[in-house]
């Protein structure tokens, strides 16, 4: 089994990870909640007596939030969507219709380029802020920026990072840090503000974990609902509008797919597909979203690494009712592969 297989969403609910290259390299070069800045291997000192005492103070602060549970927005605070959830349902849904997929069409989503999570699409923050070294400091400016950008919205004090949405209370993500002990290991995280989604009125938190890859909260700047993915091990791509994404992660069977809204409304689950846990291994290459309705995808009926069949499918939304179509809809029911999807708005 690729080694890879170990990151999954269960290591952010605090189970031992097995750090693997990808994750390793994953986290952020500038270093963790309390690593000073560095030039050529050389550590250098910056601190006067005074920022000693301040960031002697500010452990204590963040070991005793750690502790005592104040640990602000989380993937697992209620009411925060965790599209990560592979057990994720949609409520009240409708079955997913499959039907024929025109042959040029297949032939076209076979020929794609396959798409991974390698290449993140909503990307980390050193990529955004771009630093010709990655240090704190040069993250801190960058983030400062972004901060100043976007006006009452958002405020960085400290430690904290708020975002303040037109409608609803304010949430606050808490950088924190919990030292080892003799009986467990130590834990952190870490935020940074990468600025508004583009198009999505979606405010954008980075968290990066002490022992996972890192991940994104998105945060409606009206209502302040709040999605999180982890798309630093998952599959993480939003439509060409930005109003919807779609996640998966290929490593972990049984498949699972999940779609999130980024609408006015929302987010909200909009689209599951599974396949049957006690079916026949089966897997999905993305190849991208067609359209700002649909996206187009490779089922492949098999092991991995091995002469499998395949379908083209191209799942989308129809006059509001999403739809499947198949190069081969025989082989996608026979497989037990199957989705379910939110009513349309009446």
């Amino acid at each position: 089994m690729d080694p890879r297989a170990a990151v999954d969403a269960r290591n952010r609910r605090g189970l031992p990870l097995l750090q693997t290259g990808k994750t390793a390299g994953a986290r952020r070069a500038r270093g963790t909640v309390d690593d000073a800045d560095t030039r050529d291997g050389t550590m250098i000192a910056k601190q006067t007596g005074c920022a000693l005492l301040a960031i002697a103070a500010s452990s204590i602060v963040l070991s005793h939030a750690a502790a005592s549970g104040s640990q602000g927005v989380r993937f697992d605070s209620p009411g925060v969507l965790d599209l990560a959830d592979r057990a994720l349902k949609v409520e009240h849904g409708a079955d997913v219709r499959v039907v024929e997929l025109a042959a040029g069409d297949a032939q076209d989503i076979f020929a794609a380029a396959a798409i991974d999570e390698d290449k993140p699409a909503l990307r980390f923050s050193d990529d955004e802020y771009a630093c010709t070294k990655p240090s704190r400091g040069c993250s801190r400016e960058h983030e400062r920026r972004l901060v100043e950008t976007a006006g009452a919205t958002v405020v960085r004090d400290g430690m904290r990072l708020t975002i303040k949405p037109a409608s609803g209370a304010p949430l606050t993500f808490i950088d924190w840090k919990q030292p080892a002990g003799k009986s467990a290991d130590g834990d952190e995280e870490a935020h940074w503000y990468l600025g508004r989604l583009a198009d999505s009125g979606y405010e954008r938190v980075e968290v990066q974990f002490g022992h996972d890859a890192p991940g994104t909260f998105l945060v409606s700047s009206q209502s302040g609902k709040t999605l999180f993915v982890h798309n630093g091990s998952d599959l993480v791509v939003p439509s060409p509008d930005a109003k919807r994404l779609v996640t998966w992660n290929a490593l972990n069977p049984p498949l699972s797919i999940r779609v999130g809204a980024l609408d006015a409304a929302g987010p909200r689950l909009d689209l599951q597909c599974e396949a049957a846990a006690s079916g026949k291994p089966m897997t999905a290459v993305f190849k991208g979203w067609h359209d700002a309705t649909a996206f187009d995808a490779v089922l492949e009926f098999g092991m991995p690494g091995k002469a499998m069949p395949r379908t083209a499918v191209r799942l989308g939304r129809k006059a509001g009712i999403w739809q499947m179509q198949a190069s081969d809809p025989a082989r996608v029911a026979g497989s037990g592969f199957s989705c379910h999807a939110s009513m349309p708005s009446p």
